[in-house]
């Protein structure tokens, strides 16, 4: 791919900081500043080499440097009222990047100005459907919107307020053999089990819940800044959240605190709408509400490398008209016996499919 050369300009302007006026022997103006970013468009491909051009323009004293920050750390320092620097992206996760300007003047006075420009995936997503193996009997009126497997037993949360609940079946038999209901006011979503504990979140309640795994007795709750929970899995290490927007979020299961967000991106936007998530063989998979469509995405770069077309899976005969289907929703993989299964709110159905490429 031939890199773009991408200029932007920036021109240094700040109200004057009055601690710093008040402490001049002189009335020194702060840098005068306005920005401009050519091209218009802030979308820009991973490779892709940006230039930045920065000017700075000062009404009274001389300049003593100017510092050019990239996401927080420093990319370049210059006493040049003009300089330039290029920014190679070939190493850069996708998502938003921001840029800061400062420039300090000899008598301490201080200007900034800040840019961001979006990155997105250089990769072509690898087109997958399926095929399915087996299906088994699910129940119609559970809203699905958790689903994980640990140690041969089949993990579901369900949501709507008023009938929200965990359920936990015996994959041998595939018979539901424990289930607890959640307090009324509460829209149950993501689950996920990590160190014999069940994790799940709440729609808009901005509340969490940790249980026993095995009685699912309450252990703590936690509150999340999250306007609203969707998805949750874990990597072994991290719980793993999605919240319908493009971000994922890495929380610590003891602390739960927010340790960092990834951006999910294809080659042409942000990815909105993640839902239900699972974690298969070092990659993060998702539904996307509203879709037939699972993605793949790659947890160190925030890109989608795969796209799963579930189109179908429910077929015209399994529609009930009484009892009417939402959307797909709902991924399992079972670690043990290599297994895949897909399912939707109120699908009549769990499937368990394996996945075929695509012919050119």
């Amino acid at each position: 791919m031939r890199a773009l050369s991408i200029c932007i300009l920036i021109v240094f302007s700040i109200s004057c900081l009055l601690l710093n006026c008040a402490q001049s022997s002189k009335r020194t103006r702060p840098p005068v500043t306005s920005i401009n970013i050519m091209p218009k468009n802030s979308k820009y491909i991973v490779g892709n080499k940006l230039q930045v051009a920065l000017k700075t323009k000062i009404k009274d004293g001389s300049l003593r440097k100017t510092e050019l920050f990239l996401d927080g750390k420093s990319l370049f320092t210059s006493n040049k009222t003009e300089f330039t620097y290029e920014i190679n992206t070939e190493n850069l996760v996708v998502g938003t990047h921001y840029l800061k300007a400062i420039a300090i003047t000899d008598d301490g006075i201080k200007g900034e100005n800040y840019s961001e420009f979006l990155l997105l995936s250089d990769q072509t997503p690898q087109k997958l459907s399926y095929k399915i193996i087996k299906s088994y009997p699910h129940n119609i009126e559970h809203f699905t919107e958790g689903f994980e497997i640990k140690n041969g037993f089949l993990y579901e949360g369900t949501g709507q307020e008023g009938s929200s609940a965990i359920y936990k079946t015996d994959l041998s038999n595939w018979k539901i053999i424990k289930e607890y209901k959640l307090e009324k006011q509460y829209f149950g979503e993501g689950i996920t089990i990590f160190n014999g504990k069940l994790y799940q979140l709440t729609y808009k309640s901005q509340i969490g819940f940790v249980r026993n795994a095995d009685t699912f007795e309450l252990i703590k709750s936690w509150n999340y800044k999250n306007e609203q929970g969707w998805g949750l899995t874990n990597d072994g290490k991290y719980l793993i959240m999605s919240d319908g927007t493009e971000f994922l979020y890495y929380i610590d299961p003891e602390t739960l605190k927010e340790i960092k967000k990834i951006q999910v991106c294809n080659r042409e936007s942000t990815v909105q709408n993640i839902n239900e998530l699972e974690y298969i063989n070092g990659e993060i998979w998702a539904n996307i509400w509203t879709s037939d469509t699972v993605v793949i995405i790659d947890p160190k770069t925030g890109k989608i490398v795969a796209e799963i077309n579930l189109k179908g899976l429910l077929s015209a005969n399994l529609f009930n008209q009484k009892s009417p289907v939402d959307v797909l929703n709902g991924i399992a993989y079972d670690h043990d016996k290599n297994k895949i299964y897909v399912t939707g709110k109120l699908w009549p159905k769990i499937f368990e499919i394996e996945l075929v490429k695509n012919k050119k």
